[in-house]
């Protein structure tokens, strides 16, 4: 059972109160429509904002590489590292980098790849080559 908002706690009340108190029901109706125009104007909060530029910048990290990247190469790129916001220099931990990643792969717009105990990081649909595997021309081209 999904969690109860107040709202459906306040419609279960004026279920429950009928047409005995009109008074009351008039009431309930207020709140409803205060939780209303409260909710109409939530948006991002400004760390979702910023997630979401973070989330961006990685994208285009991994956009330019031509192969997998490993998180320290994400964490060292001049874009995530003098990241500032405000004027104001933002630290890009590994734990934000990973949960961040984390999401993308959940959305299916990076995989992730586990090669020699190293995760590496890619645009989705970007084959993987192992860094020491040997390339084998095809001599019939």
């Amino acid at each position: 059972m999904a969690n109860m908002t107040y709202k459906d706690a306040v419609n279960v009340a004026i279920t429950a109160i009928g047409e005995t108190n009109p008074e009351a029901i008039e009431k309930l109706n207020a709140m409803i429509a205060q939780l209303d125009k409260r909710n109409a104007k939530a948006g991002p909060t400004k760390t979702q904002k910023l997630n979401e530029r973070i989330k961006g910048i990685i994208l285009e990290i991994l956009e330019e590489a031509e192969d997998y990247v490993p998180m320290t190469g994400l964490l060292e790129d001049e874009r995530l590292a003098n990241l500032t916001e405000n004027d104001e220099p933002v630290k890009v931990s590994s734990q934000k980098a990973g949960a961040l990643l984390g999401q993308l792969i959940k959305a299916e717009r990076v995989v992730r790849q586990v090669y020699k105990k190293r995760t590496l990081y890619a645009i989705a649909g970007t084959e993987f080559v192992a860094p020491d595997a040997e390339v084998v021309e095809d001599e019939d081209a």
